[in-house]
């Protein structure tokens, strides 16, 4: 799940999950590499956040390299939780051949303990760590994540104050915030808890132009974001209301509506915006005229930094996930999509005809999408399918949700 990269400093956000050993589970936190001299910038940051994820552990597991030998970071680290008095595991990596398994014995000068000797890489030894790991947590062992949950992506481009918006709504430092773009770089998922409902917040990379992406790191990033999206219930659309919207701001939208996931638009840093009665109504204009598929959205303006309106993307979520999984009964769905062909008549097909609907039926939800049983679907175009489609909306609502609709041509009867 974490980011894997040569280059040192790739994770940097505490990054949780589930494991399962045997009959155990546990959540597992991947922190940053911690540098203790660190007090400013980035490496201050993931020192801050190690140490939260240090602070709510049961155990701590100090995996040092097998293959360097003991570094003096490692003695200041080892001082470090020997003062904390956390119950820890030191984890000796890169032991993958059995002349390097003889330099594990250095480590015991570390004073934590037995060291247990891996290879991640290979997963040797790996089994008898999560062992020893479900051992240590004893009937502590058993986490699991709420079946339920609702899964929402935040997507949006570097530095529009993703990671700020997850932090103000968990009411906690859980993503590291710079003002340096790109500071967030694997998809992180957070629990949070409003009004008996879980939701999964999945912070995400800042997603740039391709053009602009430097580096493997980044582009690996961006593809977890994307793929982030697809594995989301709703999606927050964040903008920077402090700057024009820009067609990069567009791509991004076209992702959540092309991945068919239910979405609001949040308009972030709305503290910073000079703004009058009719502001707000201007911003949701032209960003639905710049992104015309998308005027089922609803539109939010909030401030992280301040806390303005946030409280209330918890229950636009849970209103425009409803949305999705709304089912409309055939025969319902039949009339109106008839009454739409009575207001105004699809194209005249190239035999002469007038394409008709015989029947229509909902197939599936998250998005609610339909088969439409025509005379002659070849006949329709997309425009009419459209129009369809915002009739749909009129009759039955579907907001913050897109819509799909399929056309089949009916098989006529022999005979």
């Amino acid at each position: 799940m974490a980011v894997v990269h040569g280059e040192p400093g790739v994770t940097r956000d505490r990054n949780l999950a589930i494991a399962r050993w045997g009959r155990g589970s546990f959540f597992l936190v991947d922190t940053g590499g911690y540098v203790p001299t660190a007090e400013v910038g980035i490496e201050a940051l993931v020192k801050e956040q190690a140490w939260l994820a240090i602070d709510t552990s049961s155990v701590v597991l100090f995996v040092v390299d097998g293959e360097s030998g003991i570094a003096p970071l490692d003695l200041e680290i080892a001082r470090l939780l020997r003062e904390k008095n956390k119950n820890s595991i030191l984890v000796v990596n890169k032991l993958d051949n059995p002349r390097r398994e003889m330099l594990v014995h250095e480590f015991h000068s570390l004073g934590m303990g037995e060291p247990f000797p891996i290879s991640a890489l290979h997963g040797i030894g790996t089994g008898e760590l999560l062992e020893k790991v479900v051992e240590s947590l004893g009937e502590s062992s058993e986490a699991e994540e709420p079946s339920d949950a609702i899964r929402i992506a935040v997507i949006g481009k570097p530095n529009v104050g993703k990671s700020s918006l997850v932090n103000r709504l968990l009411h906690e430092k859980r993503m590291l915030v710079d003002e340096e773009p790109g500071t967030t770089r694997d998809s992180v998922d957070s629990l949070l808890r409003y009004d008996g409902h879980d939701f999964i917040l999945i912070d995400t990379a800042g997603l740039r132009r391709k053009r602009s992406m430097s580096g493997e790191v980044e582009i690996s990033c961006v593809v977890r974001a994307v793929r982030s999206v697809q594995r989301a219930n709703v999606v927050f659309i964040l903008f920077d209301a402090s700057v024009p919207l820009s067609a990069q701001d567009s791509r991004i939208a076209a992702l959540a509506h092309r991945s068919g996931r239910a979405s609001v638009v949040v308009f972030n840093k709305w503290d910073l915006v000079r703004k009058d009665s009719k502001t707000s109504i201007e911003f949701e204009r032209l960003m639905k005229e710049q992104n015309p598929f998308l005027r089922y959205a609803p539109v939010v303006f909030v401030s992280a930094l301040t806390g303005q309106r946030v409280s209330e993307l918890p229950r636009l979520a849970l209103t425009v996930l409803s949305e999705s999984r709304k089912q409309i009964g055939e025969d319902e769905l039949t009339r109106a999509l008839q009454i739409a062909v009575q207001k105004k008549k699809p194209p005249v097909s190239k035999s002469g005809h007038t394409p008709s609907i015989k029947r229509a039926y909902q197939s599936s939800v998250e998005p609610p999408t339909f088969t439409v049983i025509s005379s002659d679907a070849g006949a329709i175009g997309k425009a009419y399918i459209l129009y369809l489609i915002h009739c749909l909306r009129d009759r039955f609502g579907f907001r913050g949700t897109p819509i799909r609709l399929k056309l089949r041509t009916a098989i006529r009867k022999r005979g």
